[in-house]
């Protein structure tokens, strides 16, 4: 069952984008059920060198703290995740000064991140007893963070919006951006920072597409955070499974 919502992919992406303010790793997993529902777990840690640079972002965002920050981003995920109907249970919770954690029961995957057809970032193909399951983030997908997430429009937080990053290589963008915004200490550390999703299907692994095979039913897929903020190359994990074992 489908529940038709513009972009709906946003679940994460107020929490995810404040996690890049602070070059820091999210980990998350999907469980999916036959019938596509499901439960998706969420954990962002941030690197503690970027705990400083995030206070004044903070401040000059208009924040009085990063503390502060980091409780709007998950009062606004909360309130969001409150609003749909696909959303069966949810519980968001900050477990550090910008840290978060956050578990998701959801009806059906693709409305959860939203079908590519209506500006989402999951396509679902079934053909036969196969079902391939794709997930794309691209430049069309980054311009329509600006209307979802209207911080990134502030000067504070402007340089970390992958919108504005058009005409810029990820490492120019990592070594002059980044390093003057964190340290050019730190660039090894922010080269490291990392998305990752651990995928458990309902059933055999067929193929995989820009991640690797973890189990007969799993996949891992992993991409770094800078690539996430200069899409100039497409991120596209995409896995094939057969519903008959």
């Amino acid at each position: 069952m489908k529940f038709p919502r513009p972009i709906q992919w946003t679940i994460p992406t107020i929490l995810t984008l404040a996690s890049l303010l602070v070059s820091c790793r999210v980990e998350q997993r999907i469980d999916l059920n036959p019938d596509l529902s499901g439960r998706w777990e969420l954990e962002g840690v941030s690197m503690p060198f970027a705990a400083l640079a995030l206070e004044d972002l903070a401040m000059l965002g208009g924040y009085e703290s990063a503390a502060l920050f980091f409780d709007e981003a998950v009062n606004a995920t909360s309130k969001n995740l409150d609003a749909r109907p696909d959303i069966e249970i949810h519980d968001i919770q900050r477990i550090g000064d910008a840290d978060w954690r956050a578990s998701i029961g959801f009806k059906d995957i693709e409305s959860l991140l939203g079908s590519t057809e209506d500006d989402g970032i999951t396509e679902l193909i079934r053909y036969g007893d196969e079902v391939t399951f794709t997930l794309t983030f691209n430049r069309d997908n980054a311009s329509h963070l600006e209307t979802l997430v209207p911080l990134l429009t502030d000067p504070a937080f402007s340089l970390f919006n992958p919108a504005s990053t058009a005409g810029i290589d990820e490492e120019t963008y990592i070594s002059q951006i980044l390093g003057f915004t964190f340290g050019e200490e730190n660039i090894p550390a922010i080269r490291a920072a990392q998305i990752g999703l651990d995928l458990f299907l309902p059933g055999p692994v067929v193929e995989v597409t820009g991640g690797r095979k973890t189990g007969e039913r799993s996949v891992r897929f992993e991409t770094p955070f800078t690539r996430f903020l200069v899409p100039e190359d497409e991120i596209n994990w995409s896995v094939r499974w057969r519903t008959n074992p």
